[in-house]
């Protein structure tokens, strides 16, 4: 039976969502970060750091850290924002024979309001179904106060092996190549090449994307995002963080649902909602 229970993971507070199909998924609380989907066959299909921090103002390596509301230093604010740092709240849950889903939100705190002095509303729905976990980003304007922000769901997708990877759906696209020394170089899509830095940022990206790798297919889909970022740091000693193993570029890809290029421009009392699903092939 559906059913969604607490637990602990690491020392931190989490839920634990299981589906009728057998899948799973872990979120913590802090950050609202998922950290474990089980497919309905036990394959885990999210990569997590063994090196990772578990600790308060820590980002965790792997899983699904949600940005928010500034994209990589693109701005003022820490890096990637404060969303997936800060403690979240449970404020729903759904269970019933086709979806098991919690939603999480995200307080106003003193430190974020130090941060970003705008009056506004950050959900994060996290949904198991049919072979699938869908995540679902809302932000609300509740102040009168228009502003702006970028967001992304940065999904460590677990490949087990980088020679085996292989993303289908950005072939005729063009992106901008953030390991490049010029800034804003924007090239044609190439394959991705093993063992080499990837960071790449495709804008008005294809909706649907296909990752295939030895431990399957996992299609992606997304609405409400423009953009995906491909990331991975290679092989190269200076490019992996202090939080990643030296071989651990080899078991991940990240394919990331995001809105960079164009920022959410909110007015008072207006909604964005960003969804990205994967689903993992039968």
């Amino acid at each position: 039976m559906p059913n969604i229970e607490n637990c602990l993971f690491h020392g931190l507070p989490a839920l634990r969502l299981s589906a009728k199909d057998g899948s799973s998924a872990v979120v913590t609380l802090h950050g609202a970060h998922v950290v474990s989907w089980l497919s309905a066959q036990g394959v885990e299909q999210l990569y997590l750091s063994p090196n990772t921090r578990y600790e308060t103002g820590q980002a965790i390596r792997g899983g699904v850290p949600v940005v928010f509301p500034q994209f990589n230093s693109q701005g003022i604010l820490p890096r990637h924002g404060f969303a997936r740092t800060s403690a979240w709240c449970r404020v729903e849950e759904t269970i019933f024979e086709g979806e098991c889903s919690v939603t999480l939100t995200l307080p106003r705190n003193k430190v974020i309001k130090s941060l970003w002095p705008y009056v506004f509303g950050c959900q994060l729905k996290i949904a198991l179904h049919d072979g699938g976990l869908a995540l679902c980003l809302r932000v609300s304007n509740d102040g009168e106060e228009t502003f702006s922000f970028q967001a992304a769901l940065h999904t460590y997708l677990a490949i087990g092996s980088i020679n085996s990877v292989n993303l289908a759906g950005l072939e005729h696209c063009h992106y901008e190549d953030c390991t490049a020394t010029e800034p804003h170089r924007i090239k044609p899509h190439t394959p991705l090449r093993p063992f080499e830095a990837i960071d790449r940022i495709y804008y008005n990206a294809p909706t649907a994307l296909a990752l295939q790798s030895v431990l399957g297919r996992v299609s992606l889909s997304q609405t409400g995002f423009s953009d995906v970022v491909v990331w991975n740091p290679g092989g190269g000693a200076t490019a992996s963080p202090a939080d990643l193993p030296k071989d651990g570029f080899r078991q991940f890809l990240c394919v990331e649902a995001a809105q960079i290029g164009q920022p959410v421009v909110l007015k008072p009392t207006e909604t964005w909602h960003g969804t990205q699903t994967l689903t993992v092939a039968r």
